[in-house]
């Protein structure tokens, strides 16, 4: 399993598109990091806590990047005996790595830039910006998980780039939110209930990657329903995922 991990970000890092998407995300990086840095390294910090969504935006164009061209090799690895599971959670993995990577430069280059080169402001605020930016990334990560694993699995089950990608966006933020509008109705919810809120969360998991959540839950509790929503989502995906792929035929 680790040497086919290893191959697929091998194949990913002789693609050209990876560099330049790479290069496009540290521009946006540099951008973004000169543009809120103009209070300080706390500014900065409390930023980067926000950006949280950018991983449930970005999850399809990483994923693509190792699934990509994926169903026109898979006869050829079958061939040669590679398991379907192996294949299936190879490129998972993969990917994830590969997020997690570029996540660490992205998010580790802005922090560690800024806070060399920037001023920290009063003692203990600079360490306290700091910890947001873990308990963000914290919460973020099974997030992230669940929305790579469904994005891994659509690409594995669709041939076409453009309708997996595009369905993506529209579940998320068409499908999801008219759930959420006709549960509110079926149940005669119009408030911010805890109960309600969690349902929010577990049908638009990118919900809890937002700003506004963040603010009402930078709690354990939070916590909680990050990784319950994101472990379940993985679960979920990854058991639909390789119950349709090991029965699909592979031309």
């Amino acid at each position: 399993m680790l040497n086919y991990i290893k191959a697929e970000l091998w194949k990913v890092s002789r693609r050209q598109v990876f560099y330049i998407l790479l290069a496009l995300l540290v521009l946006c990086t540099a951008v973004f990091t000169g543009t809120s840095s103009l209070k300080g390294f706390p500014s900065l910090a409390a930023a980067v806590s926000n950006t949280m969504i950018t991983g449930f935006l970005a999850a399809p164009l990483l994923v693509q990047l190792v699934d990509g061209g994926g169903a026109d090799t898979l006869k050829n690895e079958l061939s040669f005996g590679l398991s379907r599971g192996r294949i299936y959670w190879g490129k998972l993995c993969a990917s994830l790595l590969l997020g997690a990577g570029i996540c660490a430069l992205l998010v580790g280059g802005s922090l560690l830039a800024g806070w060399l080169l920037l001023p920290h402001g009063a003692e203990g605020e600079a360490a306290w910006a700091l910890n947001v930016v873990g308990f963000c990334l914290l919460g973020a990560l099974p997030v992230w998980c669940g929305l790579f694993a469904m994005c891994h699995t659509l690409a594995l089950l669709v041939r076409s780039t453009a309708a997996w990608v595009a369905g993506y966006y529209l579940t998320f933020f068409v499908g999801q939110p008219i759930l959420v509008f006709l549960a509110m109705l079926l149940f005669n919810v119009y408030e911010a209930t805890e109960t309600f809120s969690l349902v929010t969360a577990i049908l638009m998991p990118y919900s809890l990657l937002m700003p506004a959540v963040l603010e009402d839950w930078l709690t354990s509790q939070y916590q909680l329903w990050c990784w319950g929503v994101g472990l379940g989502w993985l679960t979920a995906a990854t058991g639909v995922g390789m119950l349709i792929f090991t029965r699909k035929n592979v031309r």
